[in-house]
This record gives structure tokens, C-alpha cells and sequence, in this order.
């Protein structure tokens, strides 16, 4: 059972308090890692917009426990704003909001797919993939928060047996680094009758400018001049976990010739996935492989491009790692949020006999000596081949580590790469509002097709493209990827977004027209610098 499926099989009988001027009515939950708590009614007192409760209650309302909180709820015209204090003994872990009584529209956020409905039971975490930003819409309805730091914000919509109609459920989670016995939660702010969404987004985004430093796309200092001209990207599957090539650096050299027959080779950014060796399974050791031609075959690969005129981006795992392969992982593996035990997530079924490889593990870039190890295998790719870009996979995914911060990991990775390589581009697997800040160009994870409902979420400030898995010409095949064949979605023009052709060991033999075809309308609809 999915985490958006899990619920309470009673009523919590939470007391509700109304907000002026309507039916909406709100309710508060606290939360510490050994239970879950509601307000105490015979503790609480609620008048003039501020709240006052000096004891807790189990949830149900059972019996009472140690604990307060205190709301102070501001309003204005159709605008209202809760600042949050909760306090318990021990670390409080999460708050979570509660609302009632807003009109039944369907819900989206910015980079919902426009028509898509999120249904009658859904979930959004913040920051992911389904939530770019935290700010989400229903009818003439917006609810946002307005946190200075990257934390966790879930949006969590259903409709239980116990409530006479949908709850709206807004979780602020505390960082994991930072939990203690008394908690503010960031401003969450309801707008109500709201005709112009965009301005609204407008609004929200302007805050997220400031708190994290955003810049405007036409202004980004990290964005190399070339970025602004590539009309496409070229991804050239290397070699799978398994061992299969499916092209050596000869291959890819070849490839990127004909690609540059039909499309301008300075508008061409060759994406390399797969070039060390064996994929994921030699992570992080980052030197090419051996198999598709070693050093000197990738050395010719890149004069190759330069003389083309097209840029080079290689792709490093910004947290994967084979245990076999980093002996010091145990000092950066990622922890869950108490810090217990680690976490063991995405083993992938790469060799398909059915069960997910045991060696897999990710790492935390916040780990000094992790970041270091990345830091020196990129720039020694950069200083000896005259590479362009550097790509990061699953740097999009965020964890709460109480040892040390992803994002913070991220941004010193960041900056000391750009001190030593001013002209470097950085790219990532995925994206959302604070990342954007760090890379200006990532991978879209769902895809180039996704038409997003308010689209300068993520115009405003990057550019994306199709994932490493699109399917490619032909079969589908996605290459290194471990999603098998997928059938390749039809090009469309979509705002921000680069086309992508990826390229497998039998792309070009049989089906060079249609990568041709690919190319020339990439050329033809690249939008003007």
C-alpha cells in the first residue's frame, strides 16, 4: 500500500474553527516520531483571529497529553494567513492543517498537465516531480506556502467516512537537522476568489525569487551563451548495466555526424548516459569505459564534437553508488529522518532476473568527502577532455537527512565546480523551484509531451528536456535506462522544453530517416535566441 492510501480508521474528532464570511472551517494535527496529537477543546481558546491551546489530545480525543500550540490567523479580505506555532516534549515532526468547506473544484498546481484532473484522493509532495512549487489551485481557491528553507510540504486531498465532505490536509514536515521541542510553521496562505491564477503564481514566485535567490532566464550568469542556441538534444546510450554496448565512442562520433547533416551543429548538445563503463554499476567511478573505447576512444570522441562544433555533456549520478565500488559509502549514505538506519531505495531490476540488485545505494552530496569525490571526477573529465556540461542524475530527488542537507550539498557542488570551470554548464534529472536555482537546465520527468498548466514555473528561469528514458526511434528501446522499450511520444512544441532523439545501437541503420526528419524539425521550430 502506497503512502497516499494509508489513512486512520476512525475519526480523529478534531475541533474546527471557523474562518469569517463563509463555510470554511480549519483544524490542526501535531506530530512528533512517536505520536500524533489534535487540540484539547477544554484547553483551547480561539478569538480575534488568535488561538491559544495549553494541552493536547491523542488523536480521537481519548484522553489528553503534554503539548500547545498557538495560531494566530490573519485576515484580510479573501486572503487568510496562519503562522503556527506548535510545542510538545519531545521534537515535533510535522504539522498538519485541515480544511473544510472549499468549494468542490478540481485541484492542480503549476506544472499539472493542462486537462489533467488530480481526482477525488490525491497527494502532493513538495519538492517532487508533482509539485514544482508549493502552490496549488481549485476553482477561485489558492493555497501556498511561504517557507524560507527547502522543506518537506505535502497537499493531501480525500474525502473520509467520518467528514461530511472533502478535506483539504496542508503538512508542513520539520527538516530532520533541525527538530526540536517547539516549532514555527511557515505562513500558509488561502486566496480565495481568485480570477487571474497566473498573477496569483506571479505573486508566490516572486517570494520563492527572493528566498532563493532566483534569476530570470535572460539573465542567469550560469547560462553559457551556446545553451541559448541548441534546438536539440542527442542522447548516446553507452553501455548498459549489464554489459551490452550500444555504441562505443567511434559510434557516437559517427552519430553526432550524421545528426549535424540536417540540424546546425552548434544548436546540438550530445547528452552521453552510460559512457563509463558499465551504467550505475560503476558509479561513482568515472573514467570511460573501457568497453566502448577507453580514454583515448572518448579523447577522439571529443574532438571529434569540438570539431562539429557540438558541446559534450557526460552524465555522473549525483547519488547513486555501487558499494563495490566507493568503499567509504557508509560515511555518506543517505539516513532516513531519524537518522536510524539508511536508506534503501530505487534497486532497479537491471540484469531482469525479477529482484532489485543488492550493491545500489544512494549518497548524500551534503557528505564533505562524497562531494569531493564528485567535484575531482567531474573536473578531471572537464580539464582532460574539454567537456561543456555535466549532468546529474537524481539530483531532482530530495531526502531529509539529519546529518546533512541535500540541497545545501548541491549548491556547494555547484559552486565549487563553477569556480574551477566558470564556463561549465550543470544540468539535472528533474526539477522544482529551488533547484532551478542551482541548474538551469534539467530533464523533464515526464516527458517532452506534458503541456503545464502555468508553464512559467519553470520558463521564468531553466530550460528542460526529455528524460533518459524517451524511447528512441524505432522499437523504443530506452537504452541504459531500466524502463525497457517505450514507444517515443510525437514532437511538440512545448515552452521551455528541448527536443530530444536518443540513439541505440541500431537507430541509425534502420532508421536514419526519421532521426533526420527529427533534426530538421528541431532546426525549424528552435525558438529564436
Amino acid at each position: 500500500m502506497g503512502l497516499i492510501d494509508a489513512d486512520l480508521s476512525f475519526d480523529p474528532r478534531d475541533p474546527h474553527f471557523p474562518l469569517p464570511e463563509g463555510p470554511v472551517r480549519w483544524a490542526l494535527q501535531i506530530f512528533t516520531a512517536d505520536n500524533a496529537y489534535g487540540l484539547d477543546p477544554a484547553s483551547t481558546r480561539y478569538e480575534n483571529g488568535l488561538l491559544r491551546c495549553d494541552r493536547l489530545a491523542l488523536l480521537g480525543q481519548q484522553r489528553t497529553a503534554e503539548g500547545s500550540a498557538e495560531v494566530e490567523v490573519h485576515q484580510r479580505g479573501d486572503r487568510t494567513a496562519w503562522s503556527i506555532t506548535a510545542r510538545h516534549p519531545e521534537p515535533v515532526k510535522a504539522v498538519k492543517l485541515l480544511l473544510t468547506g472549499l468549494p468542490e473544484e478540481p485541484w492542480w498546481a503549476a506544472n499539472t498537465g493542462r486537462g489533467r484532473q488530480l481526482g477525488d484522493r490525491f497527494q502532493l509532495d513538495y519538492p517532487g516531480p508533482e509539485w514544482a512549487t508549493p502552490w496549488a489551485a481549485s476553482g477561485e481557491s489558492t493555497l501556498s506556502v511561504r517557507d524560507p528553507l527547502v522543506r518537506r510540504q505535502i497537499l493531501h486531498v480525500h474525502r473520509p467516512r467520518y467528514a461530511s465532505g472533502r478535506v483539504v490536509e496542508l503538512v508542513h514536515v520539520a527538516a530532520a537537522s533541525a527538530r526540536r521541542g517547539e516549532h514555527r510553521v511557515p505562513p500558509v496562505l488561502l486566496h480565495r476568489g481568485v480570477t487571474d491564477h497566473a498573477a496569483d503564481l506571479d505573486e508566490h514566485l516572486a517570494a520563492v525569487e527572493r528566498t532563493h535567490r532566483l534569476e530570470p532566464w535572460e539573465r542567469r550568469s550560469d547560462v553559457p551563451g551556446w545553451l541559448r542556441d541548441v534546438a536539440l538534444v542527442v542522447t548516446l546510450h553507452g553501455q548498459h548495466w549489464t554489459g551490452h554496448v550500444f555504441n562505443t565512442f567511434d559510434a557516437m562520433a559517427e552519430a553526432l555526424r550524421f545528426v549535424t547533416r540536417h540540424v546546425e551543429p552548434h544548436r546540438v548538445l550530445a547528452y552521453l548516459p552510460g559512457w563509463e563503463g558499465r551504467y550505475y554499476h560503476d558509479y561513482p567511478r568515472y573514467r570511460p569505459g573501457a568497453d566502448l573505447g577507453g580514454e583515448r576512444g572518448f579523447g577522439e570522441l571529443a574532438a571529434s564534437a569540438r570539431s562539429l562544433g557540438v558541446r559534450l555533456m557526460p552524465m555522473f549520478g549525483g547519488h547513486g553508488a555501487n558499494v563495490t565500488r566507493y568503499p567509504d559509502w557508509r560515511s555518506s549514505v543517505l539516513l532516513n529522518d531519524t537518522g536510524r538506519y539508511a536508506e534503501l531505495l530505487n534497486r532497479p531490476d537491471w540484469d531482469s532476473d525479477r529482484t532489485g540488485e543488492g550493491d545500489q545505494v544512494f549518497l548524500n552530496p551534503g557528505e564533505p568527502r562524497f562531494r569531493a569525490h564528485l567535484v575531482e571526477s567531474v573536473s578531471a573529465i572537464v580539464r582532460e577532455f574539454g567537456v561543456d556540461a555535466a549532468f546529474f542524475d537524481t539530483a531532482g530527488y530530495w531526502f531529509d537527512d539529519p546529518r546533512y542537507e541535500v540541497l545545501d550539498g548541491l549548491r556547494l557542488l555547484a559552486a565549487e565546480l563553477r569556480l574551477r570551470h566558470p564556463d561549465l554548464l550543470l544540468a539535472a534529472e528533474g526539477w522544482w523551484d529551488a533547484l532551478t536555482a542551482i541548474f538551469p537546465l534539467s530533464q523533464q520527468w515526464f516527458g517532452v509531451d506534458r503541456d503545464l498548466r502555468l508553464p512559467q514555473v519553470l520558463t521564468r528561469y531553466a530550460r528542460t528536456t526529455g528524460h533518459l528514458a524517451e524511447g528512441t526511434p524505432g522499437a523504443g528501446s530506452t537504452g541504459v535506462h531500466e524502463k525497457g522499450f517505450v514507444p517515443r511520444p510525437p514532437d511538440v512544441v512545448r515552452p521551455g522544453h528541448v527536443p530530444v532523439v536518443g540513439i541505440v545501437g541500431d537507430t541509425l541503420a534502420q532508421h536514419s530517416a526519421e532521426v533526420a526528419d527529427i533534426a530538421r524539425w528541431a532546426q525549424e521550430h528552435a525558438p529564436p535566441r
